[in-house]
Formats: structure tokens, sequence, C-alpha cells
């Protein structure tokens, strides 16, 4: 998006916390050079010339890290403005002052007096979901699935209101041997929406975040399989003896102890951190 209105594109993104006492996720921006290229990330600050900060208690600090921003006149003014998701799962919104700046004091997205939120980790995305002409909101979650704000106010004067789940995450449980199971988006959704077959209807785009597990060498997957249950058996019985532990047991010997269940597992299996990206096909 042009965040300047200079004619070029720029690079917006959010970040976890700046290392300081008081934590919180600074806003960076890539601005656009005439030639295509991008200048160095810099903080981006509102009118007062200071960096913008999502405004919360210490009590209430995941509301304010792991910032995840997108640009967009959600008021209808012709104004950019930046509305930011977070750790916490809830909505920021830093409005456009008219000079190509952004207000410092903002406020929350609300239905009925409360902050509209998802599980964690909110990332919003706008568009015209329910074609009426004003701006939805879409968001993904820390815990998967795709929730749906609805704009029941105008273009000019929005109004969302609760959240919809509209895509359930799909989790699988025990060991993933491959990605031949997988039946949908895991954790960690990422949300876009767009016309992916061309029949008219906003079909959704789903990032995600999962673990898959693949037979350690010499096992097959059944082997692997059997042994990862029995792994999985072990740390259930782990936990409820460290559970019964008393205060006076010695820490020490109880990290100990996990360390080596966890390493046991790579006897086991091979696990390999990825993401996919799926299609929702809107019927």
């Amino acid at each position: 998006m042009d965040l300047n209105a200079d004619g070029h594109l720029d690079i917006l993104s959010g970040s976890y916390s700046r290392m300081d006492k008081f934590m919180a996720g600074l806003f960076q921006v890539l601005w656009g050079n005439p030639d295509g290229t991008f200048q160095s990330a810099t903080q981006l600050v509102g009118s007062d010339g200071e960096p913008l900060i999502i405004p919360a208690t210490e009590e209430d600090m995941v509301d304010r890290i792991c910032t995840r921003p997108t640009a967009v006149d959600i008021n209808g003014d012709g104004e950019l403005d930046i509305v930011s998701g977070n750790f916490g799962g809830t909505f920021y919104v830093f409005f456009g002052d008219g000079n190509n700046r952004f207000n410092p004091s903002g406020e929350w997205l609300q239905s009925a007096g409360k902050k509209l939120h998802v599980p964690h980790h909110s990332d919003p995305f706008f568009t015209d979901w329910d074609g009426d002409g004003d701006q939805d909101m879409l968001s993904g979650s820390a815990q998967g699935g795709v929730y749906l704000f609805i704009n029941n106010g105008t273009k000019r004067f929005p109004h969302f209101g609760p959240s919809q789940l509209i895509a359930k995450p799909s989790k699988t449980h025990g060991a993933q041997f491959g990605s031949e199971d997988l039946a949908g988006p895991q954790s960690s959704t990422r949300v876009w929406a767009d016309d992916m077959n061309g029949d008219g209807k906003l079909d959704l785009l789903v990032g995600d975040n999962a673990t898959l597990n693949f037979p350690a060498e010499g096992l097959t997957t059944a082997e692997a399989q059997e042994r990862y249950n029995g792994w999985i058996a072990r740390q259930t019985e782990l936990s409820k003896g460290f559970a019964d532990a008393s205060a006076a047991d010695n820490q020490d010997e109880i990290n100990a102890r996990w360390e080596a269940h966890y390493n046991e597992l790579e006897n086991y299996v091979r696990q390999e951190r990825t993401g996919f990206v799926w299609v929702y096909y809107q019927k």
C-alpha cells in the first residue's frame, strides 16, 4: 500500500516487541522509492512524532505485543487507517489524520461494548464479504480457524458484529506422519480473500503452521507411531507426577527428567515445522 500518498508502494510490518521494560510491538515501514526499491526499515511514528504504540496496561500487555497491522480506510473518509492485531487477539485502530500521518490516540474495535477478539494472534484482513458495499473483517488465530466480523453499519460509520467462526480449526490429533492425512489448516492461521475460481464469490486463502513427523531412521511408520504413542503415555505420567510434587522437591532433577524425556523423542520421529496454503471455495 502507499502509506504516505507519495505515489510509491510501501511495506508495513508489525513486530513482537521492542527490547524495553515497557514491552510493545512497534510498527516498521519500508518506504518505497521511485525505482521500485525500498528504503531500510524504520519505526512508524504518529502525528506527534513518537512511535505508534497500542495503549495497554501491564496487565493487558499481550494486547500491545506481536503486532500485525494492515492499512485500510476503515471509516470511508478517504484516508488510510492502521488496524492492528496482536498477541492477545484484539484489534486496535490508528486513524489517519488527513496529512498522511496517524493519530496516536485510536480506539479498540468493539461489539456491544466488548473488544472484538479471536483466540490469540489476531491478524485483520478487510473485504466486502457480504457484498453490501462496506468493509467486513476476517482474521485467523493462534488456535486456527477463520473468524468473520460483519460490518452492520455503513462504509462511513462501521459497526462490527460479534465473531463468526466460518472455517473451523482442523487439528490433527496424535502424531501426524507426513501430510497425506491433513484435513485442513492447522494452527497460526493467516487469511486472505479473493475470487479464486472466477464464479463471482469471494473464497478464502488460509495459511497455517503445521508440525509433521517422519519415522526415525530404521523404523517403519507403524513402528514409529507405536513408539510415539508410548512416549505420549509416559509424558502424561510424568506430568501427573510433577503436578503432585511438593515445592521442596529438587527442581533440577525435575528439569533433567523432562529434558531426557524430550530427547528420547528423536529416537522415534524426525519432526519438521512447515506450513501450507489452503483454499475454501464459497458455495
